[in-house]
């Protein structure tokens, strides 16, 4: 089984982006993030006419979590269901081919000082007290943008970095709590290189591979994966979100 993630930067807009990025990689499981758009606006028809059934969970806007699988999807929770109180499309998961999968979009933070950033440490709490519980039963796969830069090797430039959103020490942290969950970093278990996932669209940041590996496939040990690799290539074409999609075969 072949599984990717994408924070997808608006659907709407990268809809062929994103039809063109699953035929032509043989996808048979998608996780997208920040689809900006609510539920019942999302393009489903266009990805059923290619063979793929839809879970969504969108939001005017902002936000906005799915999984388009070309297997059944079964038994989803959004993550309305999960995370008490907390309205923002941040999170889905479904039971799909004999394991549960998970798409999720951590919350940036903003700043160190900032109120968003405690929500985002509370948020990755609830995350991994809700995998611990999944876990218990079924086989586990999540996937997205976790908006956390786990090492100095996931950052181009770790020495400016420092201290800065995404990269401190308490949301590095509460990181390893969800891998210390029986988790396994995919990307990290077939490359100790640096492997960038996100670029930010001012300063040609993609240009000059000024990155961060923020995007992650997590999985249990029984999935076995069998590879893992950044897709470029999407990441190069014209309009791109400024994420690259993650795959890995299963």
């Amino acid at each position: 089984m072949k599984i990717a993630t994408w924070n997808v930067n608006s659907v709407r807009v990268r809809s062929e982006q994103l039809k063109c990025f699953l035929q032509e990689n043989d996808i048979d499981v998608v996780l997208l993030q920040e689809l900006k758009c609510q539920t019942e606006a999302f393009p489903q028809e266009e990805f059923e006419a290619i063979g793929y059934n839809c879970a969504v969970f969108g939001q005017k806007t902002y936000n906005g979590t799915a999984i388009l699988s070309k297997y059944l999807i079964e038994d989803v929770q959004l993550g309305s269901q999960i995370f008490s109180g907390d309205l923002h499309a941040r999170y889905i998961d479904a039971f799909i081919n004999k394991c549960r999968i998970a798409s999720v979009y951590v919350p940036n933070g903003q700043s160190p000082d900032a109120p968003a950033y405690q929500y985002k440490l509370q948020f990755l709490q609830t995350l991994t007290k809700h995998i611990q519980t999944s876990m218990a039963n079924e086989d586990f796969v999540i996937g997205g943008d976790f908006n956390v830069a786990l090492e100095d090797i996931d950052v181009y430039d770790p020495k400016a970095w420092k201290g800065k959103i995404c990269c401190t020490e308490p949301e590095r942290l509460a990181l390893r709590e969800i891998l210390s969950c029986g988790l396994i970093d995919v990307a990290r278990v077939f490359s100790q290189e640096p492997a960038y996932t996100w670029f930010d669209y001012r300063f040609k940041g993609f240009l000059k591979q000024h990155g961060l590996r923020i995007d992650y496939l997590f999985s249990s040990k029984e999935m076995q994966p069998k590879s893992c690799v950044v897709d470029l290539a999407t990441r190069a074409l014209e309009r791109p979100s400024d994420h690259a999609p993650l795959i890995a075969s299963f």
